[in-house]
């Protein structure tokens, strides 16, 4: 707690014009609704600020996690015993470079949906309902239905924890629920988009047609997402359905009745309730058909 205590000073002391803050709880910031305190969160408005946080952070021992919109994540209910930064202010902001648009990483699917929709850029209009923002959907390179971030991506403005590098398309190492920034080397402060133009009503009908699809097949509630990431030319949401996986629980976490492959928290399941569960659907798909089953979801804090 002296190091906490010590580096939470400091941090104040650094005055980076965002927001400093001791054991904020972490469930309002997620689509599961579940999550401990976090020791230190920051929530960082400027690249200066980033900058400079960030070379003071290099001499800390603490573990940093940079939050996006919450989505594909569960942490722990016992907390994160380190530093939260979430990046807003100039990192929320969209700006167009002729036919170029450029993210940051703060900014959520559905306002990318909005700007380039008015601008009759396609591309985003697919991604509607992904509760998702920019940085997050790409160093996961979200995808639903037609519908991937990586077809979308021209470049990449990240940190390296030493000097802000620009990679391209091939250099982001893309592939399923993939890229090079989940390694940990880099962390995403902008995207650049290559986008094609389209009449506004296609987009809005492929727009219509993807909200469609997604209010049929995927339920509402507190939820991470698909749970489990496909198998190739299986059908893993099927396979959990016929194995009997719907409405099994844990707690206050249950297996969607409306799709095999979703988690919903009821509104008060813990982690361990999500975990056990996982545990549970995983030794019961390999029993069935001799195959395994790997989490899309990604795990922050101490897990049992």
């Amino acid at each position: 707690m002296k190091v906490h205590n010590l580096c939470f000073s400091k941090l104040k002391k650094l005055n980076f014009n965002g927001i400093t803050e001791k054991n904020v709880e972490l469930s309002k910031f997620t689509t599961f609704r579940i999550g401990g305190k976090a020791k230190i969160f920051l929530n960082i408005h400027t690249l200066e600020n980033f900058i400079k946080v960030m070379e003071y952070l290099k001499n800390i021992n603490l573990p940093i996690f940079i939050l996006g919109n919450g989505s594909n994540l569960l942490v722990s209910s016992k907390g994160f015993d380190g530093i939260i930064i979430k990046l807003s202010g100039d990192f929320s902001q969209i700006v167009e470079f002729g036919d170029d648009v450029e993210m940051g990483a703060g900014v959520l699917l559905t306002e990318a949906y909005n700007f380039c929709k008015v601008r009759s850029y396609s591309g985003f209009e697919e991604s509607i309902g992904i509760p998702a923002a920019i940085g997050g959907a790409t160093a996961m390179n979200a995808s639903c239905f037609d519908f991937e971030m990586s077809k979308l991506v021209d470049y990449v403005v990240a940190y390296d924890f030493d000097k802000i590098v620009f990679l391209n398309n091939s250099e982001c190492e893309f592939d399923y629920r993939k890229s090079i920034f989940q390694s940990g080397k880099y962390i995403i402060l902008r995207v650049g988009f290559k986008l094609n133009k389209k009449p506004l009503e296609e987009i809005e009908l492929s727009r219509k047609n993807a909200l469609k699809k997604r209010l049929e097949t995927q339920p509402k509630g507190f939820s991470a997402g698909c749970v489990f990431k496909r198998i190739p030319n299986l059908c893993v949401s099927k396979m959990l359905d016929e194995m009997g996986a719907k409405n099994m629980r844990c707690g206050d976490a249950i297996v969607s009745e409306k799709h095999a492959n979703f988690i919903i928290n009821q509104g008060n399941a813990t982690s361990s309730d999500v975990c056990k569960l996982i545990n549970q659907l995983q030794d019961k798909f390999y029993k069935t058909y001799n195959e395994k089953i790997e989490t899309e979801i990604k795990f922050l804090g101490e897990f049992e």
